[in-house]
């Protein structure tokens, strides 16, 4: 990626229903944001009309398509959307301006759409086959073109739906899938992230992002210079970062990710059964970002004595495909809730200017130096991590897009 600090900004089309289109001299402000754990992208606009007076006819659900260039115009954000609120109108001294509030159209169909309707009917169907063919292409219309990446899975699944809308269901099977390349067995992990990026929708593993290279390498305070030597070309200056939080154990204690028990009763033939959870007993199994030991607070979770979540399951057997479910029901229970709580962590904000090829769902080498003169290496923070959530902000003030990423990784980074 290539980083330039003047106008990176280009307005390469804003249409409005059948209004004349928009100029980049009426644009006020931008905001583009990708996020992981909403699964859609957002913008928010603001514009000002001073000749058509078209802004005091719109009332939302207007169909809106921008497009919007970073300098060299390699990279295109924005695409088609509805305005689903109208913010902040105003009119001062004859000139009016408001912010629009775009998302999806899938979104707003997903928002829309609460369903009551069985899933995997018969003897259940694999996870990303109910999510990708029954819930994205059959229920939302999601076109073929629009599917990025769907990771598939080791478990077949059959469930009814309690009017949830499909955004809710996949993020609740994602929770249940487990990759097929680790199978059903005891080196299994559950748990699915579904997102959407500028190339379509993403339903894979936290497991398979330790897998994925870096795209760039993130140096704090780093300035470039033209007799750098030839490791350091390439790399992407931040301008600050910000380590917001490195492990919330309060809440790992509340969702029982480090040490928790599951009761469950089978209707099938009413056999109870508990099925404990230690992660000392499945942290070394898990494919994490920054391969190294478990962390040492760990051990005090080391021993059968005390659960920090308790929890109890109804289940069905008779409904769901024998065998793969229930060989990995102890995984989809447990396991799910540590893979998701490791993998959002420790979060790190940083800061910067550049074009906007970063996206969410990329993993990333982030480089942190300690302060003090001889500047060593933070070790602990540095490594590789994975974008959560991309926040490109424009004003006509600053003349340029500002990007600010969210950075998550699941395990520490080690010295090399």
């Amino acid at each position: 990626m290539s980083v330039n600090t003047q106008s990176n900004f280009q307005l390469l089309a804003f249409l409005i229903a059948d209004y004349p289109p928009i100029t980049s001299n009426q644009v006020l402000y931008v905001k583009y944001t990708e996020d992981m754990q909403a699964a859609t992208m957002r913008m928010e606009v603001q514009i000002t009309d001073t000749s058509t007076g078209m802004l005091s006819e719109l009332v939302g659900m207007e169909r809106v398509f921008i497009s919007i260039g970073d300098s060299e115009a390699k990279t295109e954000i924005g695409g088609d959307f509805v305005i689903y609120d109208i913010q902040d109108r105003k009119n001062v001294g004859g000139k009016s301006s408001a912010v629009l509030m775009l998302c999806t159209v899938d979104f707003l169909n997903n928002a829309a759409n609460k369903v009551s309707r069985r899933f995997g009917k018969g003897q259940g169907k694999k996870i990303n086959d109910i999510v990708e063919k029954e819930i994205l292409k059959d229920l939302i219309g999601v076109t073929d073109n629009r599917i990025a990446r769907i990771e598939p899975c080791v478990n077949n699944f059959s469930f009814v739906s309690p009017y949830w809308n499909p955004f809710t269901a996949i993020r609740w099977l994602g929770a249940k899938a487990i990759p097929a390349t680790k199978g059903s067995g005891k080196a299994s992990t559950a748990g699915y992230a579904f997102y959407e990026t500028r190339a379509g929708y993403n339903f894979v593993s936290y497991d398979s992002f330790a897998s994925l290279e870096p795209v760039t390498r993130m140096v704090v305070g780093h300035e470039p210079d033209e007799l750098e030597e030839e490791d350091d070309t390439g790399i992407t200056p931040v301008s600050s970062v910000k380590i917001e939080s490195s492990v919330d154990l309060l809440k790992g204690l509340n969702l029982g990710s480090y040490s928790s028990n599951v009761m469950t009763i089978d209707l099938k033939d009413m056999k109870f059964e508990q099925h404990p959870f230690s992660i000392n007993k499945f942290y070394d199994e898990i494919l994490t970002l920054n391969s190294g030991a478990a962390p040492e607070f760990y051990k005090g979770f080391d021993n059968n004595l005390t659960h920090t979540r308790i929890m109890s399951k109804v289940s069905d057997s008779a409904l769901f495909t024998e065998g793969t479910y229930t060989q990995g029901f102890t995984k989809q229970l447990s396991q799910s809730s540590l893979r998701e709580k490791l993998f959002y962590g420790k979060k790190v904000i940083v800061e910067l200017i550049s074009d906007y090829s970063l996206e969410i769902g990329e993993v990333v080498q982030l480089d942190i130096y300690k302060g003090g003169r001889d500047r060593k290496q933070d070790f602990a923070n540095s490594g590789k991590y994975v974008i959560g959530k991309v926040e490109r902000t424009f004003k006509t003030t600053s003349d340029n897009m500002t990007t600010r990423l969210t950075l998550y990784t699941d395990s520490d980074g080690q010295e090399s």
